[in-house]
């Protein structure tokens, strides 16, 4: 059969209650301790005088008094202490006992040179008993001291009472304190709640509050909020590249539905029209299908997961100068200034090709020039290998946006065929090697994209 759990709020009362509890009985029993050794060290101290006492006035017999004087001396101490009886004795005979049934619970105990101080308890009292020798008269006896510990059972008997209503009264406001932790505590989680009940039902904007108290629960709020952030970026990101996309998606496909609408109605005896109109459409589903493979490449990239120990190391030299040879022959006014470490790194040949694609087809798509130029450097800093492509600048406001999908810095430039996604796969790619891509530029002066890999 399935327990059925308690609420929070009573689990958090009971074990702050409990917590504020033990902490009460911890307390208490100390401080019951610390006066206990107080009042033993006291009576000890009072046992030893009594004892060195006596051990005096026993030296002083036929000087200052008789031995008859000294038993009277020890009759009085009776009398007029009635928690502390005296006993001296020797094996031979029984000198003195205070008249008490302690000395049933007490053995005879011969001392030497010692003394010694024990703690006996009887008829529920506590008792602190000294043992040490005498010498009276020339003779060798035993003192044995008993003293009743009335201090401590006075203390519990007068301090009982308010001991127990002390007891009661914590209890109670244990219990106020604990159900006041939990209600602000439940309060602040209920608040949270709320908040993701909002979000949930309005949208996205809503925040948690955070107090100035700053304690876990505010930083609770704080990572929520930060999470919220991202989710609501990502959000942004998603929406925009919908409809970027859809943007892209439209335009050939709106050519390709004028086309063939044209076509259909009077383009098909017109031969030159109908040849026009075909390389259009040819010229329009390349472009689809660029934008589509484009948009796969990044869905791969971003979930790919790259182990570097299964990595074979390469030559990056000899994929440069085979992309850099491609297209040369693909755009002879080209200009490829290279300058490349003799060094290996740990990347798949086809991501680093897809990078250099990626690169130099931003350098010359985004470059009004006839004569353009393509510097390309890979070389080795401290333990991290670095890749630099350098061409013509682009406006330094636009470097937060490069990375964006389907953003396009100038869509006015004479090379631009771009759909702005290709660093957006080149970024992805580039963190799939625990990498980083930093851009800087210049505009007309130069732009230089370096990916650092840190191997």
């Amino acid at each position: 059969m399935k327990l059925k759990k308690r609420p929070i709020f009573l689990e958090i009362t009971k074990n702050s209650f409990f917590a504020i509890i033990l902490i009460l009985t911890i307390y208490t029993v100390s401080q019951l301790v610390v006066f206990w050794i107080f009042i033993d060290k006291h009576e000890i101290d009072l046992v030893k005088s009594r004892y060195q006492e006596i051990i005096n006035l026993s030296n002083s017999i036929n000087i200052e008094f008789s031995e008859k004087g000294f038993i009277e001396y020890l009759e009085r101490l009776d009398y007029n202490e009635n928690d502390e009886y005296i006993r001296i004795y020797s094996p031979n005979e029984l000198y003195y006992q205070s008249p008490s049934e302690v000395w049933q619970y007490i053995n005879f105990d011969y001392a030497n040179q010692n003394i010694h101080i024990k703690s006996k308890s009887f008829d529920f009292e506590i008792y602190k008993l000294i043992t040490g020798p005498i010498q009276i008269n020339n003779s060798e006896y035993t003192l044995q001291i008993v003293l009743e510990n009335e201090m401590f059972g006075d203390f519990i008997d007068n301090s009982l009472p308010i001991l127990i209503v002390s007891i009661i009264l914590g209890l109670i406001l244990s219990g106020i304190g604990a159900m006041y932790v939990s209600k602000k505590f439940i309060y602040k989680i209920r608040k949270l709640i709320e908040t993701m009940n909002e979000i949930k039902a309005n949208g996205l904007n809503k925040r948690a509050e955070i107090s100035e108290v700053n304690d876990e629960i505010d930083k609770l709020n704080t990572v929520f909020n930060s999470m919220m952030d991202e989710i609501q970026h990502g959000f942004d990101e998603q929406t925009r590249f919908v409809s970027d996309a859809s943007h892209e998606l439209k335009t050939p496909l709106t050519a390709l539905n004028g086309h063939l609408s044209m076509l259909k109605r009077w383009g098909k005896n017109d031969k030159e029209r109908l040849e026009k109109s075909l390389d259009t459409c040819i010229s329009e589903v390349e472009r689809l299908t660029k934008i589509v493979n484009d948009m796969l490449t990044l869905s791969r990239a971003e979930k790919v997961e790259i182990d570097l120990g299964n990595i074979n190391e390469i030559e990056p030299k000899i994929i440069i100068d085979e992309v850099i040879e491609q297209y040369k022959i693909l755009n002879p006014d080209v200009n490829y200034i290279t300058n490349i470490d003799d060094i290996k790194v740990k990347i798949d040949p086809n991501d680093l090709k897809q990078l250099l694609i990626i690169f130099i087809d931003n350098s010359i798509k985004y470059n009004n020039k006839n004569n353009i130029e393509i510097r390309i450097n890979f070389k080795k800093i401290s333990n991290k290998m670095q890749l630099e492509v350098i061409d013509i600048g682009i406006p330094s406001e636009e470097i937060n946006n490069v990375m964006k999908r389907f953003y396009k810095v100038d869509k006015s430039r004479k090379h631009n065929s771009s759909f702005g996604i290709g660093l957006s796969i080149a970024s992805r790619i580039v963190k799939n090697y625990n990498g980083e891509v930093f851009i800087s530029s210049e505009l007309d002066k130069y732009t230089k994209v370096t990916v650092v890999f840190k191997q």
